[in-house]
């Protein structure tokens, strides 16, 4: 059972690990736009930041294919809308000072990686993200709550006991609803069980399990707001993983919760066996999100 629970919290934690460019990557990738079916570059999405004001890219944390992507976009973003700032699932609120340090100069890479509890494949992923925000003055939003919180919530299914230090860091509303994110959530989390142990997680855990994934969800939607609103002229690109965002759920459910007009634009991942049929195949995931990034599966680290 603790082997069962331990991966499942691994899950919620996002500690899952390891994304290229649409031009020079078309046996690798295909972006579409979900409504108009028409394939995108690069250069076309970060044109679509004119009419929005967050960019959400759910990724497969362990496809090095869209972490390439991520940094094309990042790149291309920032050259026809220089004032944008990154926010981040993988780093969390407790760690914005010495990021902002590190961002600034003021500490070495070491010290800054020593103190931040980067994910294990930040040097090939999400450093080239980072880096490029330092060299070009970017601010990056530490989005997500403390994994310690999350940790706590999931196995206690309480925030009692939470270390007062850590409370700052909890976001303003906590929400858990019912409905469809709930929905997939657990089902989700009960197949990963069946699949790694034939002794079944309780109901009861499964409730934490879903509460501290909305915590994560509310804790990296009110960054983003507080950023928004405080620079409502500044683009945000948001990276995190796909399940927070998938149908317009979790995370991007929550901005519109806190911020109704709020313009988000949301980037989805697809694996496919082939490039076959792919306009109508976007056309067909318009509930998926605004635009679908189709990988194929070989290309998959897994």
């Amino acid at each position: 059972m603790q082997i069962v629970i331990k991966r499942v919290l691994l899950t919620i934690l996002g500690l899952v690990i390891l994304f290229s460019p649409v031009e020079g990557q078309a046996a690798a990738c295909q972006v579409y736009d979900t409504v108009s079916g028409s394939r995108l570059t690069v250069d076309a999405i970060s044109q679509k930041m004119n009419n929005y004001d967050v960019v959400v890219f759910g990724e497969y944390h362990d496809n090095q294919i869209l972490h390439s992507l991520e940094a094309d976009l990042l790149t291309g973003v920032y050259e026809q809308h220089p004032n944008v700032a990154v926010s981040l699932e993988m780093f969390e609120r407790d760690n914005q000072q010495i990021l902002n340090a590190y961002l600034a100069g003021r500490v070495r890479e070491a010290a800054f990686l020593e103190q931040s509890r980067p994910w294990p494949n930040y040097r090939s992923d999400y450093r080239p993200l980072i880096e490029f925000a330092k060299e070009e003055g970017l601010r990056v939003l530490a989005a997500n709550i403390p994994r310690s919180i999350a940790a706590h919530y999931a196995r206690r299914g309480t925030l009692d006991g939470i270390d007062d230090t850590l409370l700052p860091h909890l976001p303003r509303i906590h929400r858990a609803p019912d409905g469809e994110y709930r929905q997939l959530f657990l089902a989700q989390m009960q197949a990963m069980s069946n699949k790694h142990s034939a002794m079944p997680v309780t109901d009861s855990q499964m409730e934490a399990f879903y509460r501290a994934q909305c915590l994560k969800d509310d804790t990296m939607a009110e960054s983003i707001v507080d950023h928004h609103r405080r620079y409502p002229d500044r683009k945000i690109i948001h990276y995190q993983g796909d399940f927070h965002s998938r149908y317009r759920l979790g995370v991007v459910e929550k901005l519109q919760a806190l911020e109704p007009e709020l313009r988000i634009l949301v980037l989805t991942p697809v694996y496919v066996e082939e490039f076959k049929q792919l306009p109508e195949q976007a056309r067909s995931l318009q509930a998926d999100g605004d635009i679908v990034i189709f990988v194929k599966k070989k290309s998959a680290s897994s």
